[in-house]
């Protein structure tokens, strides 16, 4: 060998080359120990370079020279198949040491050449599949296109070639050729697309290998470009569809998903079919990240780095997949000790499982435990070491036992290395099989956890050391759980493994893990060892990239674009897909509200609901409609609103109308699980009102009715109990019978109106349909004893009957009193105590027709029929039929009316069946001892006297009749003597001669009059009964109405949140909304705004577009209105007293009605309302009608709502007008109904505040940087509310750091004597130069009232400078500062005569003299100034009447603003406001608003025209401006000018500084102004003209002391930017010294002062104040997930995060960046209850010691992995930066998105990885390997550096309340710090502002202590004025200045 190898490396000839390497072959088949000998003789390497060098002797085409070579090719291919087929160590040598990189260079430029490229492909196939017959593939199928089913032929005779792809990498090298030629070489894509879609179609070890080949996005490109121009008969875009359908379902990266949802939407927001069929396909993939083996292979584990073998017992557990079955037993898994087996699992080729023990030396078959091929099953072995009274070894499929063996525990040789394998690498099987994760756990687990790690999913592949596991579980998973659960009941013990871990119990310790085997994990070369054909396949399924992408809003957004209802059951297919299987995308839906959003969306949508539409929804809910028996409901939420809601469903097909009223019958009849899902699942969700309200709407045509009263029915039976079905449908007809009856008695048939008549028409025929399930119900036993024990049923019967029943409701009652009289004899009784028999009597004779009589004759004794005795039946009723015979006789005397008795037919019915019943019937004749009843009859004999009837007539024929009755019962046994004798006398045929034929007047009958009374009373009570269910029914049909609406319009404000999440980096942004900018109201330090916050444009359109209609139109007016007497009628409803002994079964339900109702949606949940205040929430000069509500746990605003004098919750438009005296605004109530909340935890402070002088105002301050100013109605009110929350708000307030909020601020009421205190302590500590310029004027504007929050009294500012004209600014000269010791009103002479001249007229006229008409601050001044930003731009419009002001008139020009305020004469005298000083998008029209043309400069108004030394940017003129206010001239005279706004001078006349009398405070009260027109006008005046601010120093103000450097506190002699040069690194490290890189300078605050500085490695971060507990993570394992230290315990730890990096804002609130691209917000509850989330169910609070996290927000943008978090609580933003080249700024407090910065462009992303944000000006740094880039908080660019030179590893800011130079520090790879400052004084002349970095110093570390090289910084931060550093070595120094 090594002799042929030497040969082969010296020739030349390429014949020679082809021989030696021919022999070379054969010699490795004959002897395969040689295959060792080639690889140590550089074989390998001499393959590659004898492939390098065949390219330069190819000749012309035919030549022998080419044909050589063509030959040599396949020898050098075929001899590299040889040596590396079989072969483990060949392979892993030639992957490693030559690389298929090396292998791609050489055969580079065969393919190149026309004449050996297809030679060479083919080559390069055969050796991926090891099979050289394929050698010629690509040569001889090209031989027989264009006729493309020639070369299908053809291309079968290959196919038993195109097994297994063996060498991933040579197909990979084939790909990446084929790729280049592809597109322009037609035929050779025909031949590759019919390879993939036979390997596609093949085995799973291909496609799998396919898709790891990255071949998926190449095709994907190729098909949309093959889209437009595709006829329906192209066969390769066929063939390509069906490749990339086969591909997707193995998945697709999160990229190629992205590509393939943004796809789906075209550019005019319609969906793409073809793609959605793509996207179908993508979501049908489930295949979790799994190892496939083939053949002989195995992952095992070494014995050198294995835990100790388990004494105690073990568990096995894997999740398998099989192919096919193996051709003979195979081994599973197996644990060896030394050379011999302990314990092996196999499986045998008929898939039945064996075990083998040591302990027992036998194999043993396990018949019961077979597995299936192509579906994943959970394998658990699980042995006991000592287990008597149970088997000692249990094998569990899918959770199930399945087999148990009572085996000995083996032994083994602890001396003895111990090998633990998942696979066989030994025997030579056939077998493809797949393994998604392996455990061995040195525990034995219960029988019953098996079942539920089997239902957390081969996905799940981490630790069991989340405390919530069952947030794991998919809905699906956990309703079979839950059902198992239920099943077991009391026989599962609370000690179980399966509660405890429910209950959130940690069952498997870290620690008991000997080995875990998973596809994530597997990154992290650890002790697993792949061996032989092991390939590990990283797929991810569309849910998972839908989750990272964008959530559950990509989904409903998907069904939302559907506009035919083919795309709808596309749409809902890829949504049910995406969520089925995915937990995170189901709690992203709950968190959404998605399904109420969901069933909105398809109630616009409802015509387009197909069948299979329908049922994908429904077996997404659970049904299975191929086997019913097998139906539940695996989602209550999603069910609740979608499959309940009645109204959408109403409005689909009848067909859809009928399959969704009948799936209740799959449900609560055909189901298997029927107890379950009426127990657990559809019990309490109240079906039964829903389907009431459902039926009583219009919604439901009429013929539908029918069915949705059977299915009421239906439900009702399942559930039948007083609450949910009994009272609810008794209640319900009982009213609509009544609203029937009264209609009818009420009003004449003439006055009604057709739309009235249909209406009640409708109304009674459903009540009756009702009425009837009702009977249809009563006749089942169980179900009549359950409604007889709940109500009292012979007096629910009449008052079912009602005055005026029709002959259908007649006949249902009669049926029902039937039933009870059968069921109970003392339901006689009580019917008779009620006078039932009496109403009946007065009642039926009205509407007796065949069916009446029918149900009356039921109840009579003796009917014939299947009673079991004859005794049956009541005696009464023959009372009821003889009255009703009474009647119908009495027509012919005219003593009834013929509407209100029987007909003829009638009473020869009557007279027919009760001759009958005399004479078949023994107890019938009984009857007859009454002798009332035979009065009855003898009446009626007296009332129509047979003998005088016309023979022939219908009368005679009664007549004949009614003798012959009279006859039977005078003959009878049981009649009286007496009555005997009369009825003789009566019916006697010779009566007539002794002239006794004249009738016997019974008007005046002895019953009439003795029960008449009885009656009379009796209706009376049941009328007033029915007339309070009425009422009361009517009441909750409104109630249920309005809380439809309100519903409606929270689903809207759910759908509008969700389109407010949608930004420009989304998936879709081409069809969403426009966004505009505004101020955010979030503060910074010193009250700043300076953040600006996008929103959606509004979008005009009305409810027929958008398919939303007002619920409450399906209903006529008449059902919703309730008389005033009704309405005031007291809300609780009882029932009248004479119920007697059933007095305690009301039917009418109490309804106190629950005025809150409409806003308990709000509250969080578990919060109770304390107290509800209407308020009026202010903003600039804006005001918001609203409800502070205040909660045990929250407080809220809600807006547009208001409580009114009855304490109801009204609309804020129906509110009183003139509620609120807001003058210069209109309230505004046409606003949505915007909610805010906050914990009352977040409450920092409150104050109450003036507003228009009256003492009404209240403003609270939050820990989040937000404030909230509201007015009262009146002071009572506000006190009230302070002291509501002064009881609630017990911690003491402490500033947010950053913030400089006054401590008298921060509490409600603060005495003078506080507010002097606070100002002493201000003033001292601006003296000494501890507080900025800016910094003291906030917070005298803060002391004095002012607030950002109101235009009246937005904080003022001084003009401080005079040369707006300069190029450059020379502060060292007084002339260019305004002149700070007088008003602007008098700053020129000129100007000073005509206030003191307007001073003295006023006074000579006996008026209140004053200098000014105008004032220097109000709410016009501060529009004016701030109009280009919103939402100033709308307020200015609000203040003008609805319009701009003149172009000129506008603010256009910062040298003429101060011109007009300081020198021309008809100016005004307005100072500043904050805005000057901190926010340069103020001078920006950046909305591009159209202002017009000006007048003077002929030019459209636009930006803010700067001072020429502002060089064109408004952020140099922010820079430059605050620099002059902080500056030496200032400093010295500004207690000149607070003296007067603030001090002693506020009304001095001598400094001609007095204002308008109103604008004062005191000066008048308006609470004393009777007249409201001279009320509103002086409201009008204060609010327009000013107010001048609170007086706070009656001396004048003391100077500040300017000694030294005036950025420095007096107290501090040096600083870092003064003395950056002298900065230097102290001798010593700290004493902690790390082993790993220092990642993070953890520092302690306590009282202010930095307490202890503890450098902190990669993948830990200290909670803030708290140094006992740290935040954890492994960046490098595959697990992801982050663990919470407590005292050195892991007290909570949550996975699936995918943690990368994490940052605390402050010790409440983490942020943390994923590998999953999210950015995610957590809450630190400190000590706190936190919430387990549990998939379908609210979960269950666990109190705990130490923190607990809980997230509450999840920021999508990034595209690729988080690799940097950077926080700010000052100024509540987060910045994150990510490997896809972009930093995105966040918003804290709504985790909302902002800003995007990117690094680079489409084609170079470089990763952002560093990030720091600047606390004291909000200036954010981030960095990545090209640049370091700063940006404001807005993200407007300042500067940008090139880092590629100097490789930054750490950034840090200097941080001081203000700084003349801002510093920031860039650590860098080489160990040096550099210190930057920025500056735009580079700038040529003439040019706008340029920004550039500038460097201040570098300093260089040089060596550590003892030598010890510090490798690159890694860490730096600022404290005061040192800089910390921590270095890669693990060391940490702290660099200070030297005193």
């Amino acid at each position: 060998m090594q002799d042929m190898v030497e040969d082969l490396k010296v020739t030349e000839a390429v014949v020679v080359k082809t021989t030696l390497l021919q022999q070379i072959t054969t010699l490795v088949r004959e002897v395969p120990e040689t295959k060792d000998v080639f690889r140590g003789s550089d074989g390998f390497l001499l393959l590659v370079h004898v492939l390098s060098t065949l390219s330069t002797t190819i000749g012309r085409r035919g030549s022998q020279s080419t044909r050589d070579v063509m030959t040599c090719i396949q020898s050098v291919f075929t001899l590299a198949s040889e040596v590396l087929k079989g072969h483990a160590a060949n392979i892993e040598f030639f992957e490693e040491s030559i690389g298929y990189s090396s292998l791609s260079d050489a055969v580079d430029p065969l393919v190149c050449n026309a004449l050996t490229a297809d030679v060479t492909l083919g080559c390069l196939l055969a050796l991926s599949f090891g099979d050289f017959f394929l050698a010629d593939f690509f040569c001889s199928l090209r031989t027989k296109l264009p006729e493309t089913e020639a070369m299908h032929i053809h291309f079968l005779e290959f196919t038993p070639h195109l097994c297994s792809i063996s060498l991933p990498g040579t197909f990979d090298v084939l790909w990446s050729f084929i790729l280049r030629t592809m597109n322009t070489d037609r035929v050779l894509r025909l031949i590759v697309y019919r390879l993939l879609e036979h390997l596609t179609h093949s085995t799973h070890r291909n496609i799998a290998v396919l898709s790891m080949q990255n071949i998926l996005p190449h095709l994907f490109k190729m098909w949309k470009a093959n889209m437009n121009s595709a006829r329906d008969d192209d066969k390769e875009h066929r063939f390509l569809a069906k490749i990339l359908r086969r591909l997707l379902e193995m998945g697709a990266s999160t990229q190629d998903s992205r590509d393939l949802l943004q796809c789906a939407a075209k550019q005019d927001g319609t969906i793409d079919t073809d793609m959605l069929e793509l996207l179908r396909s993508s979501a049908k993939s489930r295949w979790p990240q799994h190892f496939s083996l083939d053949g002989c292979s195995a992952l095992a584990m070494s014995s050198t780095k294995a835990k100790t073998f388990p004494a105690h017992g073990f568990t096995f557990m894997a999740w398998i997949w099989l192919e096919r079955m193996p051709s003979e037993p195979h081994k599973l898994f197996s644990m060896s000790s030394g050379s011999s087996e302990v314990v092996a699992l196999s499986l045998g080729s008929n898939g039945a499982l064996a075990l083998r023990s040591r302990a027992v030396q036998k194999v043993e078959m396990l018949p019961e435990s077979k597995l299936s091929t192509s579906r994943w099953t959970h394998i658990a072995l699980v042995h006991h070491n000592h287990r008597s009274s149970h088997p000692s070894v249990c094998l569990f499929l899918d959770g199930v036992l399945s087999d148990s063996l009572q085996w000995p525990y083996p032994k083994f040789d602890e001396t003895s290395p111990v090998t633990f394998k998942v696979g066989d690498d030994v025997a030579i099987v056939e077998s493809s099989w797949c393994v998604a994760s392996a455990y061995l756990l040195s525990v034995a687990l219960d029988d019953d956890f098996p079942r539920f790690i089997h239902h957390l999913g081969p996905r799940y592949s981490e630790s069991f050391q989340d405390q919530t596991l069952i947030r794991f579980l998919t809905y699906e998973a956990s309703t079979s759980l839950n059902m198992y659960i239920t099943a077991q009941g009391a026989s599962l013990p609370e000690s179980s493994h399966l509660k405890k871990a429910i209950r959130g119990d940690s069952i498997i310790s870290d620690s008991s893990i000997i080995f875990c085997v998973a596809p994530q994990l597997h990154d992290k070369k650890d002790q697993i060892v792949t061996r032989s054909g092991v390939f590990t396949v990283r797929c991810r399924s569309l849910d998972l990239a839908v989750w990272r992408i964008g959530g559950a809003a990509i989904l409903l957004h998907l069904v939302a674009l559907a506009q035919t209802p083919h795309e709808l059951s596309r749409a809902l297919s890829v949504f049910s897909d995406c969520l089925r299987n995915s937990w995170q995308n189901s709690d992203d839906m709950e968190r959404l509200h998605g399904y109420d959003v969901l069933a909105s969306t398809l109630r616009a949508r409802s015509h387009l609901i197909d069948m299979t539409g329908f049922e994908t929804l429904f077996e997404f809910l659970g049904l299975n409609f191929r086997s019913p028996d097998l139906s539940t409901v695996t989602n209550t939420i999603a069910y609740r609103a979608v499959a309940l809601d009645f109204e959408l469903w109403s409005k689909t097909s009848a067909d859809i109308q009928r399959a969704h009223l009948e799936h209740f019958a799959f449900l609560l009849r055909a189901s298997r699980y029927r107890k379950f899902n009426i127990k657990m699942r559809l019990s309490k969700l109240g079906i039964v009102r829903k389907l009431l309200f459902a039926i009583q709407s219009a919604w439901y045509p009429q013929e539908s009715i029918s069915l949705a009263v059977n299915t009421l029915e239906l439900v009702a039976q399942s559930s039948f109990t007083t609450e949910e079905a009994i009272k609810p449908i008794v209640s319900y007809v009982v009213a609509a019978l009544a609203d029937e009856s009264r209609s009818l008695s009420s009003s004449s048939p003439r006055s009604t109106t057709s739309r009235g008549n249909l209406l009640r028409s409708s109304t009674k025929d459903k009540a009756e349909q009702v009425l009837e399930a009702l009977v249809s119900m009563m006749r089942i036993p169980s179900l009549h004893s359950k409604l007889g024990s709940a109500l009292p049923m012979p007096r629910i019967c009449l008052l079912l009957l009602g005055s005026h029943p029709s002959s259908h409701t007649a006949c249902q009652v009669l049926a029902m009193l039937g039933l009870n009289l059968k069921a109970s004899l003392l339901s006689g009784k009580n019917f008779e105590l009620a006078s039932g028999w009496s109403i009946l009597k007065t009642v039926l004779p009205r509407v007796w027709d065949r069916s009446v009589h029918d149900a009356a004759l039921d109840i009579l004794p003796g009917r014939p029929g299947d009673r079991s005795n004859d005794d049956s039946g009541s005696p009464q009723m023959l009372s009821v039929f003889l009255f009703a015979l009474y009647q119908g006789l009495s027509i012919r005397n005219d003593s009834a009316e013929p509407d209100e008795a029987p007909s003829k037919d009638a009473v020869i019915w009557i007279l027919d069946d009760l001759t009958k019943l005399h004479e078949s019937s023994l107890s019938f004749r009984r009857v007859f001892r009454s002798q009332s009843t035979a009065q009855l009859l003898l009446d009626g004999l007296n009332m129509f006297c047979p003998v005088r009837q016309l023979p022939g007539t219908l009368d005679a024929k009664i007549s004949v009749k009614l003798t012959h009755f009279g006859l039977l019962v005078a003959m009878g046994k049981y009649i009286s003597t007496s009555q005997k004798q009369q009825i003789l006398d009566i019916v006697r045929p010779d009566a007539q001669s002794k002239g006794q034929a004249e009738p016997v007047d019974t008007s005046g009958s002895r019953l009439e009059f003795a029960q008449a009374d009885a009656v009379r009373k009796a209706s009376a009570h049941l009328e007033e009964w029915r007339k309070t269910i009425l009422i009361s029914e009517r009441k909750r049909f409104r109630q249920t109405l309005l809380d439809l609406q309100e519903k409606r319009r929270r689903i809207a404000s759910f759908e509008e949140s969700m389109s407010a999440s949608t930004t420009e980096r989304d998936l879709w942004p081409h069809i969403a909304r426009k966004r505009i900018w505004k101020l955010d109201e979030t503060e910074g330090p010193h009250r700043i705004r300076t953040k600006m916050e996008s929103y959606l444009e509004m979008l005009v359109q009305d409810s027929r577009s958008t398919g939303q209609e007002d619920p409450s139109s399906a209903f006529d007016s008449e059902l919703l209105s309730l008389s005033q007497s009704e309405l005031a009628t007291p809300n609780t409803v009882v029932v009248p007293s004479w119920t007697g002994e059933d007095g305690d079964h009301q039917l009418a339900e109490e309804i106190t009605e629950d005025k809150l109702r409409r806003v308990r949606h709000q509250l969080e949940p578990g919060d109770v309302i304390e107290a509800v205040s209407t308020v009026c929430r202010v903003a600039g000069v804006d005001s918001f009608l609203g409800m502070l509500i205040f909660g045990r746990t929250h407080l809220y605003m809600l807006e547009g709502l208001v409580e009114n004098s009855e304490g109801e919750i009204i609309d804020a438009d129906n509110v009183p007008e003139g509620l609120f005296l807001i003058s210069g605004s209109p309230v505004d109530v046409q606003n949505s109904q915007r909610a805010q909340r906050w914990s009352l935890e977040q409450v920092l402070g409150f104050s109450d505040r003036m507003f228009l002088f009256q003492d009404v105002g209240f403003e609270i301050f939050f820990k989040d940087s937000r404030t909230l100013l509201v007015i009262f109605l009146d002071k009572s009110r506000r006190q009230a509310a302070s002291q509501m929350l002064s009881r609630m708000k017990t911690s003491d307030p402490s500033p947010t750091p950053g913030s400089i909020l006054p401590k008298s601020l921060l509490r409600c009421r603060s005495s003078a004597s506080a507010i002097e205190k606070e100002l002493q302590l201000a003033q001292q500590r601006w003296q000494n130069r501890e507080l900025s310029n800016f910094a003291y004027l906030s917070i005298l504007n803060q002391l004095s009232g002012r607030t950002p929050n109101d235009a009246t009294q937005y904080p003022v500012f001084p003009w401080v400078l005079n040369d707006y004209d300069s190029e450059v600014l020379d502060l060292s000269s007084p002339n260019v500062f305004r002149d700070l010791t007088k008003p602007m009103g008098a700053l020129t002479a000129e100007r000073r005569e005509d206030a003191e001249t307007r001073y003295a007229n006023l006074k000579s006229v006996d008026e209140e003299p004053f200098h000014y008409g105008t004032h220097f601050s109000s709410s016009m001044i501060v529009c004016h100034f701030n109009i280009r930003m919103q939402p100033f731009t709308s307020m200015f419009k609000t203040l003008q009447g609805g319009d701009w002001d003149l172009p000129d008139r506008l603010f256009t020009d910062i040298r003429r603003a101060y011109s007009l305020a300081s020198h021309d004469i008809r100016g005004d005298v307005r100072e500043l406001i904050p805005e000057f000083f901190t926010c340069p998008e103020f001078l920006e029209n950046s909305s591009n608003l159209d202002f017009g043309i000006s007048q003077t400069t002929g030019e459209r108004v636009h930006n803010v025209r700067l001072p020429a030394w502002a060089k064109g940017d408004p952020l140099l003129f922010i820079v430059m401006h605050r620099r002059v206010l902080e500056s030496h001239y200032v400093s010295e005279n500004l207690p000149a000018w607070i003296d007067l706004i603030w001090g002693c001078k506020q009304r001095d006349v001598d400094s001609v500084n007095v204002f308008h009398p109103l604008s004062y405070e005191g000066a008048i009260d308006l609470d004393k102004i009777d007249d409201d027109l001279e009320r509103k006008a002086t409201v009008g005046i204060i609010h327009n003209f000013g107010q001048t601010p609170k007086k706070l120093f009656t001396s004048p103000h003391p100077p500040r002391n300017l000694e030294g450097f005036l950025s420095l506190p007096v107290t501090i002699a040096r600083g870092v930017p003064e003395d950056a040069l002298v900065l230097a690194r102290d001798e010593m490290p700290f004493k902690v010294v790390l082993d790993v890189a220092v990642s993070n300078i953890s520092v302690d605050l306590f009282d202010g002062k930095y307490d202890s500085i503890r450098p902190l490695p990669r993948g830990t971060i200290d909670l803030p104040s708290n140094g006992h507990e740290q935040i954890e993570w492994d960046q490098n394992a595959g697990d992801g997930s982050m663990r919470l230290i407590s005292h050195g315990k892991v007290t909570q730890v949550i996975e699936q995060v995918a943690l990368a990096c994490a940052a605390f804002a402050d010790q409440d609130t983490l942020v943390t960046g994923s590998g999953d691209n999210i950015v995610r917000i957590w809450r630190v509850n400190q000590g706190q209850v936190a919430h387990l989330g549990f998939v379908g169910s609210p979960g269950r609070p666990r109190r705990h010691a130490s923190s607990m996290l809980s997230m509450t927000h999840l920021l999508r943008g990034h595209t690729q992995r988080v690799a940097c978090i950077a926080t700010s609580r000052t100024w509540s933003v987060i910045v994150s930066g990510s490997e896809d080249g972009s930093a995105i700024v966040w918003d804290l407090n709504r985790g909302s998105y902002r800003h995007s910065i990117w690094h680079g462009n489409e084609n170079l992303k470089a990763e952002v990885y560093l990030s720091a944000i600047n606390e004291s000006t909000g200036y954010i740094a981030t960095c990545s390997i090209s640049h370091l880039m700063l940006h404001t908080i807005n993200a407007r660019p300042i500067a940008r550096l090139d880092t590629v030179r100097a490789l930054i590893t750490s950034l840090a800011f200097h941080e001081r309340e203000y700084s003349h130079l801002d510093i920031l520090a860039a650590g860098h790879d080489d160990g040096s710090i550099t210190l930057w400052t920025w500056n735009a004084d580079g700038t040529p002349t003439g040019m706008q502002a340029q920004w550039e970095f500038v460097e201040v110093r570098r300093m260089n570390s040089g060596e550590g202590v003892s030598g010890v090289a510090l490798g690159s910084v890694t860490a730096l931060r600022f404290i005061g004025e040192r800089l910390c550093a921590g270095y890669a070595s693990g060391l940490t120094y702290m660099w200070t200045i030297s005193t």
